[in-house]
């Protein structure tokens, strides 16, 4: 008999890297998959082949206060199925319901990295929390930490998706984690043509910085930007709003994400310049296409885009001027010069790898 394995993933909230990995993970594994819901401005799972088991724990939309509470609720109490499963992967915040795991069973956890807010953000997530509340915020956070680290313990296998995350989990947590890079599926990623635009994907959140993208392309009217975004982005009308009256920057939004790959397969370049990334589908799945990266000198980009040769790199900081330079260093005959060093980079990161090193740690 077939060994069963399900995943659990917090939330199917976007249509960003993190959902396309829990999903070509249960394709790998043939394994099912519950979350705490299925929104409707995430991925359609039934039209991205997924044919076995899917299972909501609440049917409750997206609701930002008492998010953490209310989730960790859910795992805690509504997780006991688990037990009929071989092995149980955890991502992201689902991680509470190991606690209805039994000893016999393998867990696995795939870290895309500890909690900002509990560790190395704590302070920057603290700064935004009400004066009259910061005393609750820093109590549930002493009480958070100590319910992750005794979920941690009792994990079998922990994977994360970069060295940058690597570090940061022995740094935090003093534990082993192994890493296992998220892959993109070569076949649905290709070179197709050369339109007059340059591309974003990021998720509209200020940790992206897509609004310093959209300041550098205002100053330059002659160049055209397209920007794919989630209906569920936490900073859309903020970034709306700045682009308005620009007849150079176009949204998009993807319903059931038809014409993702097309839209990337015909950029010039793409752009991604968040802050401390874990590490980064965009840029991969950028290089896939044929297309080099701006990017910036932090987090996981650092160990996925080589500068010069599939991307233009620029400091951290992410300043205007750096992004304006960089664009017009990019033309469209350097980047057509770059194509066949993006594509062949690209192949580290293959789906068939990602398959045959998941395997193994499940096995």
């Amino acid at each position: 008999m077939s060994k069963k394995s399900i995943i659990l993933h917090d939330t199917f909230l976007y249509k960003w890297w993190w959902e396309r990995l829990i999903m070509m993970m249960a394709k790998a594994l043939k394994a099912d998959i519950a979350s705490w819901f299925f929104s409707r401005g995430s991925f359609d799972l039934r039209k991205e082949w997924f044919e076995w088991k899917m299972i909501p724990l609440s049917s409750e939309i997206f609701k930002k206060w008492f998010r953490h509470i209310k989730l960790k609720w859910a795992f805690l109490l509504k997780t006991r199925f688990l037990r009929e499963y071989d092995t149980v992967i955890f991502s992201w915040d689902s991680i509470s319901a190991v606690m209805n795991c039994n000893k016999d069973q393998k867990k696995i956890y795939y870290c895309h990295t500890p909690p900002r807010y509990l560790y190395d953000l704590h302070d920057l997530y603290l700064e935004k929390v009400p004066k009259y509340l910061k005393w609750i915020f820093k109590i549930a956070c002493k009480i958070f930490r100590t319910m992750y680290e005794r979920d941690i313990s009792k994990i079998d296998i922990i994977l994360t998706n970069s060295q940058n995350t690597q570090s940061r989990i022995q740094k935090f947590l003093w534990v082993e984690a192994h890493i296992l890079y998220p892959p993109v599926n070569l076949g649905e990623f290709r070179f197709l043509w050369q339109k007059e635009y340059y591309l974003s994907f990021a998720r509209l959140s200020d940790a992206k910085r897509v609004d310093k993208i959209v300041e550098a392309f205002k100053q330059m009217p002659d160049k055209n930007l397209i920007i794919i975004y989630g209906e569920n982005d936490p900073q859309k009308e903020k970034i709306f709003e700045l682009a308005s009256w620009q007849e150079n920057i176009q949204f998009v939004t993807l319903p059931g994400n038809e014409w993702f790959t097309e839209y990337v397969g015909n950029a010039i370049a793409t752009l991604y310049i968040p802050i401390d990334e874990d590490f980064g589908m965009s840029p991969v799945e950028s290089m896939a296409a044929g297309k080099p990266v701006i990017w910036v000198n932090d987090g996981g980009l650092k160990e996925t885009i080589i500068d010069g040769k599939t991307g233009i790199l620029i400091e951290k900081e992410a300043k205007v001027e750096d992004i304006i330079s960089a664009v017009q260093e990019l033309t469209p005959e350097k980047c057509i010069e770059m194509r066949y060093d993006c594509e062949y980079r690209a192949r580290d990161f293959s789906l068939e790898t990602f398959e045959e090193k998941l395997k193994w740690f499940v096995d």
